[in-house]
């Protein structure tokens, strides 16, 4: 039996445990959902909102956050240079998503609409709670006389954007005839999610590569990540305003600053398999943008933009970061296992599928195979992970 104090120890344990296995269990929620409106094979019940319309929601606040904030108060307080939070802190930012998740899980098996609003009901209370706890440490150190610390605020910005989102979610779940799923998903993608991942990179990419690359050059000036924001609001701004001019412009500068700064922290030098998988994970922003850009010129490409973003970028990133925790604050050493090779592989080979899906009319068969790559690459990967969060550290630390 697993005792609370191991799941507790530390922020990232049951937040990672929590993630990985609704990610999962999405995932392949998603395969027979799939399966059954392409293949005219069986699928689950559905309630009155259609379940394709369930993805992106599920993905963008039900599965990612969890892992987000797994990362986030583990990282936040020494960002800052404060001690690590006390349980008090994490542990309902974990009750509330491990309580969406089979709140989710019960909704999408039977599809009670009212199970699924009580689950986004409750991973928003969880979010709403993380945000206060990383606000706090941020408020503290302003209230202290330090220096800022630009990316604490970058994400901060983006869980406002989240939070915003949410209430857009939670009124057309409420009310499916409400124009705000659009309003919703974009927010989740463009102003949480990748704003998060892209903060996260410019603070963690040249800190690692300068511990372990040699000659390596630090290079993270703050004024990529307000250009980011400013490119970020006036893409975000064309997709609302429907002024596709902007969205292009917008999407094109996207790509060059995310491609200038996939040069600039590329190694000159030999470098361990952990810091390639960061690397070339980070190499899919600036083709996501530059599809975005494409797609926004009316060109028929399907969703090729989202999922190069989603699956490439973020998924790659995702592995690679939460690795690199996990491993660290598990007590042993800092390289990609076996289990994380196999799956940032297959995360490549995932994404390059279902981009090609988009271009082909969205084929249904292919869109099985790709739902089946992620899965094969992500499900030994998660079980290997799900095993450490739910064992003490090998070095017998605390932690």
């Amino acid at each position: 039996m697993v005792k609370p104090d191991i799941l507790l120890a530390a922020p990232h344990r049951l937040l990672f445990l929590i993630g990985v296995v609704q990610l999962a269990a999405m995932m392949l929620w998603w395969l027979t959902v799939l399966s059954g409106l392409l293949l005219g094979m069986a699928a689950p019940a559905g309630g009155d909102i259609p379940q394709v319309l369930l993805h992106a929601p599920i993905l963008v606040y039900l599965a990612l956050p969890p892992l987000f904030f797994g990362f986030l108060l583990t990282v936040f307080p020494r960002w800052m240079g404060y001690p690590d939070l006390e349980r008090e802190s994490f542990a309902p930012v974990a009750g509330g998503y491990g309580l969406a998740t089979l709140l989710s899980w019960g909704a999408v098996l039977s599809g009670n609409d009212r199970l699924l609003a009580a689950a986004f009901a409750s991973a928003s209370f969880a979010c709403l709670w993380g945000f206060s706890a990383l606000l706090s440490i941020a408020l503290r150190e302003r209230h202290d006389g330090k220096a800022p610390t630009w990316h604490g605020w970058s994400i901060l910005a983006a869980f406002v954007f989240g939070l915003i989102g949410q209430i857009a979610l939670m009124a057309f779940i409420l009310n499916p005839a409400a124009a705000t799923l659009s309003l919703a998903n974009s927010l989740g993608l463009w102003a949480m999610l990748l704003p998060v991942f892209v903060t996260v990179c410019h603070r963690m990419i040249p800190f690692f590569a300068g511990n372990v690359v040699e000659g390596y050059v630090r290079w993270r000036p703050n004024w990529i990540l307000g250009a980011y924001w400013g490119l970020t609001m006036l893409m975000i701004a064309g997709q609302l305003l429907t002024v596709s001019f902007l969205q292009t412009f917008a999407a094109l500068l996207l790509s060059a600053l995310t491609l200038l700064m996939s040069w600039k922290w590329w190694p000159r030098a030999k470098a361990p398999a952990l810091f390639w998988v960061l690397i070339i994970g980070f190499a899919w922003a600036p083709v996501g943008y530059a599809l975005w850009a494409i797609s926004s010129l009316g060109l028929p490409i399907g969703r090729a933009p989202e999922h190069a973003l989603t699956i490439g970028f973020a998924g790659s990133l995702l592995i690679a970061m939460i690795t690199r925790v996990t491993q660290g604050h598990s007590g042993r050493p800092l390289e990609l296992p076996l289990a994380g090779k196999f799956a940032f592989v297959g995360m490549q080979i995932a994404a390059a599928a279902r981009i090609a899906t988009a271009l082909y009319a969205e084929d249904g068969f292919w869109l099985v195979i790709s739902a089946i790559i992620f899965l094969i690459a992500f499900l030994p990967w998660a079980a290997r992970n799900a095993r450490i969060y739910l064992s003490p550290r090998k070095d017998g630390k605390p932690g």
